[in-house]
């Protein structure tokens, strides 16, 4: 499997967003925000259920363990994450999930495959935009791509590599720097320097 690419910048992160919304409507953003913001990985996320989270509203965190490593994560409801569970509370009050499915009648959440499929569909309103802004290249896009486009975008705010690393949850910081690497992206804009010291 193709490795999948982080949104290079918050605009992009926005297209990712907007474009979600358009094709699958609000809750198919909210999984991306909330991916993005916990840095989570998607079968996390949807193995949320809503009782975890109204009871964080009591303590303004609540504790996962990670379905591929078995650590214990703690998630710290953000202002952000607030405004978003509380928007979704109205909208799903009955939801026994986070994110639950409308198919099928069973009380499940939805499939990462579905989430996968969604990010997909993501990828031509990427280009396209990229296009209209100079930006040369293509972009992989997958359900993994939020968690490290949240990563991305926090290193560019100026978040230390420890901290990033004690955010994802990895035991060392090579695997972060690895994980953080989006080489096949950045490499575009050597490629188009190429055309100016070349050409002109």
């Amino acid at each position: 499997m193709p490795r999948v690419h982080s949104t290079r910048d918050r605009e992009e992160f926005s297209v990712v967003l907007k474009s979600l919304e358009r094709n699958r409507g609000i809750k198919a953003r909210w999984i991306a925000e909330l991916t993005a913001l916990w840095a989570l990985r998607i079968s996390d996320l949807l193995a949320i259920k809503t009782s975890q989270i109204d009871q964080s509203f009591n303590t303004g965190e609540f504790v996962i363990i990670e379905s591929k490593t078995k650590k214990r994560k703690v998630i710290t409801l953000t202002q952000h994450a607030i405004k978003l569970l509380d928007e979704m509370r109205l909208t799903f009050p009955n939801d026994v999930y986070l994110f639950e499915s409308r198919y099928g009648g069973k009380r499940r959440p939805i499939s990462r495959k579905t989430v996968w499929r969604w990010m997909c569909e993501v990828e031509p309103d990427v280009i396209k935009w990229r296009r209209s802004c100079g930006r040369l290249g293509g972009v992989n896009l997958g359900t993994h791509s939020l968690r490290k486009s949240g990563s991305r975008l926090r290193q560019q705010a100026g978040v230390s590599l420890e901290e990033l690393q004690q955010l994802l949850n990895h035991s060392k910081p090579e695997t972060t720097i690895n994980y953080l690497d989006n080489n096949e992206q950045d490499l575009v804009d050597t490629f188009v320097a190429g055309d100016k010291a070349l050409f002109g």
